[in-house]
């Protein structure tokens, strides 16, 4: 139910960036084999101004970007390892996160793990894209440190008024076709809503409620949601929109959704203490603050008192991170 929803925020993430890259993978196989024109025995992608741009001279270029980005990788693997390690509990996350990923990438596009196997080893320089989620996993971790820590100069009035962070509990009760719910469906919801409304029950006790009546996987933990603002996506509007008209404190009224049935929410704290260690604040700061992510990564570099081989890796490294010459 909802926390499927939840779940798969990483793999979004993750796809956005690792989907551009298939685009050049589907080039590199295919480029002995596209059609049109040939000069001098050189297939011709295009030409301006009587110019012809052959295919071999497009796969160089972009040869020579995905080098720099290969030692970029380098950089940031040997700098990741050195950050965050790799825990039983860590490990535990990051086989979650390489489980729903993949999952995604089957139902959406359609990949088998060969194919995003053979895309992280030709253009990220990783054995297996198991590989490239564990570098993925550790940056996110690292961000999410970072922000635990520095995050209280970005939780800022106006990040406050425009993105309203907040954690929040729920109780859901799904019917199977909301509109026309049976009569036993029925029947429960208004076993729950009596039982909400009675004296047994309160926002002070909202996570026993929770467990008793509330119907996905959440109901074991009380009902916690986590961290949402007006950025969550993939999750319901109208549970959203609920969450949002809130205070800290406040339980909602009975809300009805199209979709899954009712919904009862709480908003536990706006607290920046309460929010500090949430992975989707950390992403929802970043998206605020363009750049920053590769700030970060330089920060790290710089704490961890990573040296350079040569002039020229430095220079492709802080090209890479939009770091300004430190001369």
């Amino acid at each position: 139910m909802v926390e499927k929803l939840k779940e798969y925020w990483f793999p979004l993430l993750v796809g956005i960036f690792f989907v551009c890259v298939s685009i050049f993978f589907a080039y590199d196989q295919n480029k002995g084999k596209l059609p049109g024109k040939t000069v001098n025995g050189q297939q011709i992608v295009f030409s301006v101004d009587d110019t012809n741009y052959s295919a071999d001279q497009l796969y160089d270029d972009l040869s020579k970007v995905y080098h720099d980005d290969r030692v970029a990788t380098m950089f940031q693997v040997a700098l990741l390892d050195s950050a965050i390690k790799s825990t039983d509990e860590f490990k535990a996350e990051l086989d979650k996160n390489y489980q729903n990923t993949v999952a995604a990438y089957q139902q959406y596009y359609g990949y088998d793990v060969a194919y995003l196997d053979n895309i992280a080893k030709t253009y990220y320089g990783y054995d297996t894209f198991y590989e490239y989620m564990n570098y993925s996993t550790k940056a996110q971790k690292l961000y999410t440190e970072y922000f635990s820590k520095n995050g209280d100069k970005y939780f800022t009035e106006d990040f406050q008024k425009e993105y309203k962070p907040r954690i929040v509990s729920y109780v859901v009760l799904t019917l199977d076709d909301p509109e026309n719910p049976t009569a036993e469906e029925t029947a429960k919801v208004k076993a729950a809503q009596d039982a909400w409304a009675s004296s047994e029950y309160s926002a002070d006790n909202f996570a026993d409620f929770a467990k008793k009546y509330s119907e996905d996987g959440n109901a074991s933990t009380g009902g916690v949601f986590g961290y949402l603002d007006t950025k969550t996506s993939g999750i319901d509007e109208v549970f959203l929109n609920t969450a949002l008209a809130l205070e800290e404190g406040q339980v909602s009224e009975w809300t009805f959704s199209e979709t899954f049935g009712y919904y009862l929410i709480k908003v536990d704290s706006v607290k920046f203490d309460d929010i500090k260690n949430e992975t989707a604040f950390a992403n929802s700061i970043m998206s605020s603050q363009q750049g920053l992510s590769s700030k970060i990564l330089w920060e790290t570099a710089n704490e961890l008192g990573v040296t350079f081989g040569s002039d020229e890796i430095k220079n492709i490294i802080m090209k890479s991170l939009n770091v300004e010459s430190e001369d």
